[in-house]
């Protein structure tokens, strides 16, 4: 069985799009997922097709809108109350609305009191990473800077506190 993802994920690739809706769902559909379930579990790979589709198509910065509506649509643990849990959880976050096989990991390492660094061994793009951070300090209203190390892969961060 290969790796699945959420339904609940994938509607944010969908809310992330905005205007571009339509072209995502078309994706979606092209890859069997023409009525997405939130419930459902869905091939990682497909997901990741349809991503990589629409940066092609539709630009890199499409990826970060996407990025900014996983905190507000996925699954996470409920002690996720803050912008420094929900760093710090993300990689069970992240295993909570993934399944089947090995698809990754976020590592989080505190460099100091007030500093993180971020690195995404996962198969999303380094702009939808980029994204989920930003939407977690969005939603928590959190004022910390994210800065780009690496945008390779599934990117590195520091997060200053």
């Amino acid at each position: 069985m290969s790796v699945e993802v959420h339904g609940s994920a994938v509607k944010s690739v969908i809310e992330g799009c905005g205007v571009f809706q339509k072209r995502v769902r078309t994706l979606l559909a092209e890859k069997g997922i023409a009525e997405l379930d939130v419930q459902a579990w869905y091939s990682l790979d497909d997901v990741i097709t349809v991503i990589t589709d629409l940066s092609a198509s539709v630009g890199s910065n499409l990826l970060l809108e996407i990025g900014k509506y996983i905190p507000k649509n996925s699954v996470f643990p409920p002690e996720i109350d803050s912008f420094e849990k929900a760093v710090v959880l993300l990689d069970i976050a992240y295993k909570m609305n993934h399944r089947n096989g090995n698809y990754g990991e976020y590592k989080c390492i505190q460099e100091d009191p007030q500093t993180l660094r971020f690195i995404c061994n996962v198969p999303y793009p380094a702009m939808v990473n980029l994204g989920i951070l930003r939407g977690f300090a969005r939603k928590f209203q959190s004022l910390a800077i994210i800065e780009e190390v690496n945008m390779n892969g599934g990117g590195e961060f520091v997060v200053k506190l």
